[in-house]
C-alpha cells in the first residue's frame, strides 16, 4: 500500500477549496461499495492530516486514532452528530476496505490519486 509522505502532503497544502477531496474516492468503481460516511471519515482525517501531520523514521505521515479535531472536520463534512465511537468505528471500515492501516494508535492513509 502507498501511503501520503511528506512531498504529498507539501503539495495537497495548496488546494483551494476549504476541504481537500480525491475525487477518485467518490467517482471511481473501486470505491463504490464503500459506505458515504465512511468516505466522508477518510476526507476528514486526510485534511486534519494536511493540518497537522505526523512523521515515522520513513517519511511517512500519519495521524493518531483519537485526534479531536477528526471529529470536528467530520460534523462539519458530514452534517450530523459525530462522537470518537463512530470514528473507531468508521476507522474500522476504513481498515477492512484497504483505505487505512493502524498500527498502535497510528493512523495511515492509503494515498489516493486522481488519474484522468
Amino acid at each position: 500500500m502507498i501511503y501520503y509522505d511528506k512531498n504529498d502532503i507539501r503539495d495537497l497544502k495548496n488546494h483551494e477549496d476549504k476541504y481537500y477531496m480525491p475525487s477518485a474516492l467518490f467517482d471511481t468503481m473501486q470505491y463504490k461499495l464503500v459506505r458515504l460516511e465512511v468516505k466522508w471519515a477518510y476526507v476528514a482525517c486526510l485534511n486534519v492530516m494536511l493540518e497537522s501531520a505526523l512523521y515515522d523514521n520513513d517519511g511517512k505521515a500519519y495521524i493518531k486514532d483519537d485526534h479531536p479535531q477528526v471529529i470536528e472536520v467530520l460534523k462539519d463534512l458530514a452534517h450530523k452528530k459525530v462522537d470518537q465511537e463512530k470514528i473507531d468505528g468508521y476507522l474500522q471500515e476504513l481498515e477492512d476496505c484497504g483505505l487505512v492501516q493502524k498500527e498502535g494508535k497510528n493512523i495511515y492513509l492509503k494515498k489516493i490519486s486522481n488519474i484522468f
